[in-house]
């Protein structure tokens, strides 16, 4: 009885060791299906959520009209901007700006510019 004691205490202190995050694992996984998280590109997903999120035609962060200094309307100055800035001020977090100031941006626009970021942000 006590080798099973310790055998099944050892198995589950082993079990309960190990922890994966799924949304950082799987950054996609839960968005519906109309999101369109494959091969996010710059020109194809970012610049149209900038577009109409992030006033950069003529208005708030374009070139003409760089507020904070952060400039959305090309790709460059685009990807330049600090990631973790840019994240806390989409998904509103404490601390940050909350962007766009008319209200957050939808969980696909937030995925959609995580997975961006985190696949290199691809032109």
């Amino acid at each position: 009885m006590k080798k099973i004691f310790i055998a099944v205490l050892c198995l589950g202190t082993w079990s309960s060791c190990y922890y994966d995050n799924a949304s950082e694992l799987y950054p996609a996984s839960g968005l519906n299906q109309n999101c369109d998280t494959i091969n996010v590109t710059y020109t194809k997903n970012i610049a149209p959520l900038f577009l109409s999120n992030c006033g950069t035609n003529n208005s708030c962060h374009s070139a003409s009209n760089a507020q904070g200094g952060i400039i959305l309307d090309n790709y460059a100055a685009a990807a330049s901007v600090d990631d973790i800035t840019l994240i806390g001020c989409i998904e509103q977090q404490t601390g940050f700006s909350a962007m766009p100031p008319s209200g957050k941006m939808s969980d696909c626009g937030i995925n959609q510019i995580k997975i961006w970021i985190q696949n290199g942000k691809p032109q």
